[in-house]
């Protein structure tokens, strides 16, 4: 028997955290993954995203433990460039890559529940565990791809039309279910499936990269899941008040994403709808009157913060 147990390959699991000027995170983060990752064999791969000299200085202690994999970007590559080093980084054997936000704690053994399921449905090819709120309140760790239906009917009519396609979001689930699009903070990914398509688009730099992501996996033919016994919190998950160059990083990551999988003819009615939605919030904001001009343009992504410097007012 013991040589049988021997004989059995635990899962690999390359856990990679992006810290970008959020350093006092990552420290609870790797601690929560090291008291309750108990039965996968996993390493911890991390990837400072070009944050500011005081930031790095804070993680000099990630630079010192031989046990943690860090990699330093001399850009801000975004998320999708950000884990997408991370990877590059992970051991070549790795069975899941677990891309987790550092500003996350695990409220149990999340690798070995996902990992599990994983392992008994080979037709997921990514899975995420259940969100709380740094309040122990339930957050959503689905939500659904940004169609013209949902945009012009409403959530709640599509989900009565298609109930399998729109499973409430908000509901509490006891069990495993299919999901359109995994919560972007915790993704577990099967490895086999990630480099069939090539990981993340790192056209996007930020938002939409989980939508992008479990598009593609739906037309390889794989589906995605919460595993809701898997459980963490999300410390920054709340929607705070967004800047006037956020805004249009959004708008530029969505119609990145409608380009790629929209015709032209919806294209443009989800431009109108958006264009519409903003410019009636002139009068309260006008930034929103800028946001709606700037959409009606096409959202260009030669304008992403990628290519701009944080403080540019334009």
């Amino acid at each position: 028997m013991l040589a049988l147990m021997a004989t059995i390959k635990r899962p690999v699991v390359s856990i990679v955290l992006v810290n970008y000027n959020s350093s006092d995170f990552t420290g609870p983060c790797i601690q929560s993954i090291r008291e309750k990752t108990k039965t996968v064999d996993y390493e911890i791969v991390v990837v400072d995203n070009n944050s500011s000299p005081t930031e790095q200085e804070k993680l000099q202690f990630i630079e010192a433990d031989k046990q943690i994999t860090f990699g330093q970007s001399q850009l801000n590559t975004g998320f999708s460039g950000g884990n997408m080093l991370g990877v590059q980084l992970a051991r070549a054997d790795a069975d899941y890559y677990f891309l987790l936000n550092n500003d996350t704690v695990l409220l149990n053994d999340v690798c070995d529940q996902l990992s599990q399921y994983m392992e008994m449905h080979s037709e997921v090819g990514v899975c995420t565990p259940q969100t709380f709120k740094a309040d122990g309140s339930f957050e959503p760790s689905f939500t659904y791809f940004p169609t013209l239906g949902v945009k012009l009917f409403g959530h709640g009519l599509m989900r009565k039309l298609y109930p399998d396609a729109y499973p409430n979001y908000k509901k509490h689930y006891d069990e495993p279910i299919n999901v359109p699009v995994v919560t972007g903070c915790a993704m577990f990914i099967r490895a086999s499936v990630f480099r069939q398509l090539g990981g993340l688009d790192t056209s996007y730099f930020l938002y939409c990269e989980e939508e992008d992501f479990c598009m593609r996996i739906r037309q390889a033919g794989y589906k995605a899941a919460l595993v809701p016994s898997a459980k963490f919190v999300h410390y920054a998950g709340g929607s705070g008040e967004q800047s006037l160059l956020l805004r249009k990083e959004f708008y530029i990551s969505l119609f990145h994403y409608y380009r790629k999988y929209h015709n032209w003819l919806e294209q443009g009615l989800l431009r109108l709808f958006y264009a519409i939605k903003n410019g009636r919030k002139v009068f309260r904001n006008r930034d929103f009157g800028r946001v709606a001009i700037f959409i009606l343009r096409g959202a260009p992504m030669g304008e992403s913060l990628r290519y701009k410097q944080y403080g540019d007012k334009n």
